[in-house]
């Protein structure tokens, strides 16, 4: 069911499909051309562009991350310079024979010390504050038998019996022998920005490896931000976290969450994403105390100048694309302009107004097609103006039917008492001249097709020879000679008989009266040829030239016996078939002329059938 439901969807989404593409395709050609070349050019451009913003803003980030990252292990590296000293100086114990033996005794039961070991303590208590490297704001040592002693700069020292074991650090101190940074403390209670960082370090006897107690450093806490200040101008996006992620030192304006920090170990840069802002986030990791250094930049800030170029890309490929558009658009227009030109002229010769003509303005494709225009448009004027006159000769012809059909039946009936009359006197001459007549009136009055076979029209011509050689008394001798594959191709009635009454006129009546006339047919190549051979008086060069430039004057009219003379069969076999065919004379002055009729070969189906190739 789900299936059959989808159909129409599918069929009405490809009818809009189809619909769409129709309208693109009918879209006019300069609009194509616009379209297609804005496209071409808008989006290379665009990414062109794209890639050189992206490749900009690729490169500032590396660069600055790479700066950035510098700045970061230089930091790192001023931080542990100073955490090496404090270092150091966490191992003066191990340098004073008397601080040991005092961690080695037992620890008293009173909350005072002897004034031996006051001594030794507030002596080796100022030798850690006076060291002159690194500024010491407190320390506290712790004996493991018992006592512990602290002291504050500027401040009384106290002595307590209060046990290393339960303070807070205990647990990972033990654990080793190096200096461990156990956190931020507010030494004085009620002063809460009186904050330090302290570090604590495990002491062991020298010669046993026992341990004998506890020494914690106390460091001012701006110690840090001074050493970070003294590298970076920028006090606003530092961060240092220990190796267990405990923020150690922040100078950022806005808190992040260290858990999300605790993945950030060695060295790197990347994009760090908090809510709605990017940062480059490059940081390090001391191989000397364990934390990590991290420096934050914002992308907003780091890619301004970005947003200056990416504008004045943008600026610069709207105003190619602009410019592109109107050159486009004029190339575009001065193509489509002379195809429009010839679409309404083309439209004025549908109406049938052959007055037109394109002017030709260049030798290209259009120009090519406009002048081809031009010649088909003349072809056409003069092709009508041959139709028009063949139907004006056609309207004659039917018009001299007409008047010659006048009560047909009573000539044939006329005709056929002549020869019966003539038959009972025993006249075999007007017998067969009334036969001949009746024959050639029903030939020119009954048909009406235009083309009949060869044989129908040889037979029309003897005919009308019988009666000439009746009329001129044997005087003149008619030859036939046609091969007979001939015989059954169409040709146009009524263009042997004119040609043959103009050999009798105009060559053996103006000759001696006696004569010979040849009629000859073969098949040359994929045409008919005719030949009508006189020895009649024949034609002077001149006489003859006058003849030719009359055959090719389709505005002349010439007019023979019966409205069919010898030019006009030429008109008429060139008017049908084409220029290429038609008639050729050859003739000498006193020797007789030659008549050559080209012909297409057409078999005899239908008028106008196909040709027999």
């Amino acid at each position: 069911m789900r299936k059959r439901s989808l159909i129409p969807i599918f069929r009405f989404s490809r009818i809009q499909l189809q619909n769409r593409l129709q309208w693109i395709q009918n879209l006019p050609i300069a609009v194509k051309l616009i379209v297609i070349s804005f496209i071409l050019i808008a989006v290379p451009l665009g990414i062109a562009s794209y890639l050189t913003y992206t490749s900009y803003s690729a490169s500032i980030q590396k660069n600055t991350g790479k700066y950035q990252m510098d700045v970061v292990k230089e930091l790192t590296a001023n931080i542990d310079t100073y955490m090496n000293e404090l270092n150091l100086l966490t191992l003066l114990p191990y340098q004073s024979q008397q601080i040991l033996k005092y961690l080695e005794t037992g620890g008293r039961s009173d909350a005072n010390l002897s004034f031996n070991e006051r001594v030794t303590i507030e002596d080796f208590t100022k030798r850690v504050f006076a060291n002159g490297r690194v500024d010491i704001s407190g320390l506290t040592l712790y004996r493991v038998s018992g006592g512990t002693y602290t002291a504050m700069l500027e401040e009384q020292a106290n002595y307590s019996l209060k046990r290393v074991e339960g303070e807070p650090w205990y647990e990972k101190v033990s654990k080793t022998g190096k200096i461990v940074y156990i956190g931020t403390f507010n030494k004085n209670a009620l002063d809460t920005n009186n904050q330090v960082y302290s570090f604590a370090r495990k002491i062991r006897s020298v010669d046993t490896g026992k341990v004998l107690g506890y020494l914690v450093l106390d460091v001012d806490k701006n110690m840090i931000r001074n050493k970070i200040e003294a590298i970076s101008n920028d006090k606003k996006n530092i961060m240092i976290v220990d190796n267990e992620g405990s923020m150690i030192y922040k100078s950022m304006e806005y808190w992040i969450d260290s858990d999300k920090l605790l993945p950030y170990k060695g060295a790197g840069t990347v994009v760090y994403k908090q809510n709605n802002d990017t940062e480059l986030l490059s940081y390090y990791t001391s191989p000397f105390t364990g934390w990590t250094m991290i420096e934050m930049v914002p992308l907003a800030t780091l890619l301004q100048d970005t947003v200056y170029v990416r504008n004045y890309i943008i600026l610069i490929g709207a105003v190619c694309l602009l410019l592109a558009f109107i050159i486009f658009t004029i190339f575009a227009l001065r193509i489509t302009n002379p195809i429009s030109e010839l679409r309404n002229l083309m439209k004025k010769v549908v109406v049938g107004d052959l007055h037109v003509s394109i002017p030709i303005s260049s030798r290209d494709e259009i120009g090519q097609l406009s002048q081809s225009f031009n010649i088909m448009v003349s072809k056409l004027s003069d092709l009508g103006y041959r139709l028009y006159e063949s139907e004006i000769r056609e309207k004659n012809a039917q018009i001299s039917a007409l008047q010659s059909q006048i009560n047909p039946h009573f000539l044939y009936n006329t005709l056929g008492s002549i020869s019966m009359y003539a038959e009972i006197q025993g006249n075999r001459e007007v017998v067969k001249m009334t036969n001949n007549l009746s024959k050639l009136l029903r030939y020119s009055i009954n048909s009406h097709k235009s083309q009949v076979p060869l044989n129908m029209e040889l037979e029309h011509v003897k005919g009308y020879m019988a009666i000439q050689q009746i009329r001129f008394e044997d005087k003149i001798q008619f030859h036939v000679n046609i091969e007979p594959e001939l015989l059954s191709y169409s040709v146009i009635r009524f263009i042997l008989q004119p040609i043959i009454e103009n050999s009798i006129v105009h060559g053996i009546d103006k000759g001696n009266g006696y004569g010979n006339i040849i009629l000859t047919g073969k098949k040359q190549d994929d045409n008919m040829l005719i030949t009508i051979q006189d020895d009649g008086a024949g034609m002077s060069a001149v006489q003859l030239q006058h003849l030719l430039d009359k055959k090719f004057d389709f505005a002349s009219s010439e007019e023979g016996t019966g409205g069919h003379g010898l030019m006009n069969v030429h008109r008429r076999i060139a008017l049908r078939y084409g220029n290429q065919y038609g008639i050729k004379i050859a003739s000498s002055l006193k020797q007789g002329t030659t008549i050559f009729l080209t012909l297409p070969l057409i078999e005899d189906h239908l008028e106008g059938g196909k040709r027999d190739a």
